[in-house]
């Protein structure tokens, strides 16, 4: 399954990037979330940035027909590499991320690029479930809860970059 999202701040790509590599940054995100638990960790991996989360979803985030094979809720870990910024300020990371104990993926890249006096952020991720039968319906709840969490980060980053956070 294909999840695509993107986002424009009135923001430069070093704002930009300084604000999504800030650790509070990233707890207020799943603050607003109010999910039961989660982790953040930021640091050097070389000449790239790596960022990784873990968490874990609410109990009413998951539908009550996937419940049977993942639980009442998801515990989702994500790792992203930051790669150096190029001439324009732009930057990409490469999303790797799995849902633990259960057999899904999640990876992709997400970018930092100029678009004017403006910056896009824009996120293109594949979620694939190796499970017979119930696969496609996992994906869409792992799909979910990402496309939750982008959203809450997207509306977030908004307030963060106005000064309003």
């Amino acid at each position: 399954m294909r999840l695509s999202l993107a986002t424009s701040y009135d923001a430069s790509p070093e704002e930009v990037f300084a604000m999504i590599t800030d650790i509070t940054f990233q707890e207020q995100v799943f603050e607003r979330l109010q999910v039961p638990s989660y982790d953040v960790m930021v640091g050097g991996d070389g000449d790239d940035l790596a960022v990784q989360f873990h968490w874990q979803t609410r109990a009413s985030d998951v539908p009550v027909v996937a419940r049977r094979f993942v639980g009442h809720t998801l515990e989702l870990a994500q790792y992203k590499v930051w790669h150096r910024a190029d001439v324009n300020g732009a930057r990409e990371a490469d999303v790797d991320g799995e849902v633990t104990g259960v057999p899904v993926k999640v990876t992709g890249t997400t970018r930092i690029v100029p678009a004017g006096r403006r910056t896009t952020q824009a996120f293109e991720l594949h979620i694939t479930a190796s499970v017979p039968v119930v696969g496609k319906g996992l994906e869409q709840v792992v799909a979910d809860a990402v496309r939750v969490r982008l959203e809450k980060k997207f509306e977030v980053a908004w307030s963060w970059l106005s000064g309003s956070l």
